[in-house]
């Protein structure tokens, strides 16, 4: 418990530090020395006081800071080259309030100025230069850390010219937090409310903040499992009056009352308002709202019994609002299915549904039956290669909508030959090929095929026990023809793991690229579309033979992003940052530290580039 040194105690300061101690007195109250057996020391009523009042005094306080020097280079293709000198003073302290069990406090402060020299950009008519600074801080308080209600509050001002990232713009960040945990007695349900607010500012994009309320359940109780969770999302541009108000509510139910049957219960209430700026000047608002609730289970006689039966219903509903423009639709079905395993090689699967979907003012009723029968051969092995096959045949009757009565038919046979070589000790490399032929016919549209082909090869390396690489990449063509008339081809290309050379120097990889095109007769010469996303990384921690000089290097790609602070995301950046690399020295003496990092970024879709050098020296032990 006094993981801060001995346990003194405080005399408080303040009323809210007293009503706290009050609190903890009626919770925890000291043990008095008649309680403890031991006779006061002295007579009347001093020696009484003596008895029963604690002794109070200062705890022990862990203090720490830095001071640092900056000089980066910036330039951006669509902005002027910048030059900035930058000095911070930080300051950290961490002690706690009468126990370490009671309150733990943390705070820190810096100091910052910075000269900046901006070159002629053209529209701003020659060089430009200026001074500035800026004080932050921080700081977070712990009541009852190792309780079951523990309470959390943070509050943080920083300066992105002190975090050393790659941005467009200076901006300063501001971020207040607070979270209330509680656990009943038995252990059998947790309880969470918390508040989080964040601000960016900068004289480029003006302020952005987003406030997140949130809370949520779980409770066990015997065979039944309640998780419910909500938010309140709400995201506030100034300068260009954009903004996004997010509601989202979940409830979860588990009923297990045997191994053999599981009920599972998902309910959900979403909706979200968007306004955001065109390209003309004027706003674009959209509301949506989204409802649903599902059931799903499933059930066996006993276990190990050929025959599972899954079963549920769900109840949909959807509103959109466009400009004041409005549409609705709802859906209800119910479903149930069930699956036999006559052998190992074939099984045979059936199910019925019905479903109302109800939009633009019409409803209709559907319902439908479906019959399946696969078989899937056992595996033959000619040699070192190993062959594969696939079997099924589906039948589908559909009543109701617009066709009325619908049948449907269709099989599919498919088979895979592989095989793996080792190219040397601790190398394997697996090649597959594949194919497969699909046909379906259908009453209310025209019979239609499908030839697919696919290949697969893969390379593992695992040089030592602590080294492992995976290529793979992968091909796909597929071409319908018939009713809906297309083709279809895929090339997926991967790269994992991590890589050890020698006894210093370590490399890692979790790279995907992927591309896809898809061609129809309204677009027959339609381009592949490409997609990379992951990291590579590379370090030397004994860089040109140096002891104790660092070498970091860091590429990443993230061609596809969802994170932003639109969609709620308190911790997105505010730049979509696609492409980054960055190559980073790093030697310490002692206690100074100093770092050289060159990085190179696409921002916003324009290449950005930063020259930057850091000294900093640690002071105190915190």
């Amino acid at each position: 418990m006094c993981e801060y040194g001995r346990c003194g105690r405080i005399w408080p300061a303040g009323v809210v530090i007293r009503w706290l101690l009050m609190i903890a007195q009626v919770a925890y109250p000291l043990p008095t020395a008649a309680a403890a057996g031991v006779p006061p020391q002295g007579s009347g009523e001093s020696g009484a006081q003596q008895a029963t009042e604690p002794r109070w005094e200062f705890p022990p306080v862990r203090w720490g800071g830095s001071l640092v020097n900056e000089f980066r280079q910036q330039r951006a293709d669509d902005q002027a080259k910048r030059r900035q000198i930058v000095d911070i003073v930080n300051m950290r302290v961490g002690s706690y309030v009468w126990q370490p069990w009671f309150a733990q406090v943390a705070g820190g402060a810096s100091l910052l100025t910075s000269r900046e020299h901006a070159d002629s950009s053209g529209a701003s008519g020659g060089p430009q230069s200026g001074r500035s600074s800026s004080a932050t801080g921080n700081g977070t308080l712990a009541l009852f850390p190792s309780s079951r209600f523990p309470f959390q509050a943070l509050f943080d001002v920083s300066d992105s010219r002190a975090s050393g990232e790659l941005t467009r713009s200076d901006f300063t960040s501001t971020r207040l937090g607070l979270r209330q945990n509680y656990q009943t007695l038995r252990g059998d349900a947790n309880y969470t409310g918390s508040y989080d607010r964040s601000t960016l500012r900068s004289s480029g994009f003006g302020t952005d903040t987003v406030d997140v309320f949130a809370a949520g359940m779980a409770k066990q109780a015997g065979e039944h499992t309640y998780d419910i969770t909500g938010s309140r999302t709400r995201n506030q541009r100034a300068r260009n009056g954009e903004g996004s108000l997010l509601n989202r509510v979940s409830g979860r139910h588990s009923y297990r009352p045997e191994p053999t049957l599981s009920v599972e219960s998902l309910a959900s209430l979403s909706t979200s308002d968007f306004r955001l700026a065109n390209s003309s000047g004027t706003f674009s608002e959209t509301a949506t709202r989204f409802l649903q609730l599902n059931t799903f289970a499933t059930w066996r006689p006993e276990e190990g019994d050929p025959l599972f039966v899954t079963g549920g219903g769900r109840v949909f509903q959807s509103v959109l609002q466009t400009n004041g423009a409005e549409s609705e639709s709802r859906s209800l079905n119910g479903y149930v299915s069930a699956n036999y395993a006559v052998n190992r090689n074939l099984s045979v699967a059936g199910s019925a549904s019905v479903a109302q979907a109800t939009a633009a003012g019409s409803s209709s009723l559907f319902s439908s039956q479906t019959g399946t029968v696969t078989y899937l051969p056992d595996m033959r092995q000619f040699g070192d290669y190993i062959y594969t096959q696939n079997l099924t045949a589906t039948v589908a009757n559909q009543t109701g909508g617009r066709e009325g009565g619908r049948q449907n038919a269709g099989g599919q046979a498919g088979h895979t030959v592989t095989r793996s070589f080792g190219v040397r000790e601790n190398s394997v490399v697996s090649v597959s090929l594949g194919q497969n032929l699909a046909s379906n016919y259908d009453t209310a549209t025209a019979a239609s095929e499908t030839l697919a082909h696919n290949a697969t090869m893969s390379w593992r390396l695992s040089p030592s026990s602590v080294a492992t690489t995976y290529f793979g990449i992968t091909a796909l063509d597929s071409r319908t023809r018939g009713h809906n008339q297309n083709e279809f081809q895929l090339i997926n290309a991967q790269a994992t793991g991590q890589m050890q050379f020698g006894r210093y120097a370590y490399a890692g990889a979790n790279l995907t690229t992927q591309g896809t095109r898809q061609q129809m007769p309204s677009a027959p010469a339609a381009p592949f579309n490409w997609n990379t996303n992951g990291n590579l990384n590379y370090q030397h921690v004994r860089a040109f033979g140096v002891a104790g000089l660092r070498y970091y290097a860091f590429y990443s790609i993230n061609e596809t992003q969802y994170r932003t602070r639109l969609q709620g995301d308190i911790n997105a950046p505010r730049d979509r940052v696609s492409q980054a690399f960055e190559q980073r020295l790093l030697y310490n003496i002692g206690r100074v530290e100093v770092r050289l990092t060159a990085r190179v970024a696409i921002i916003e879709g324009a290449r950005n580039s930063l020259i930057f050098l850091r000294v900093s020296r640690q002071i105190g032990n915190f």
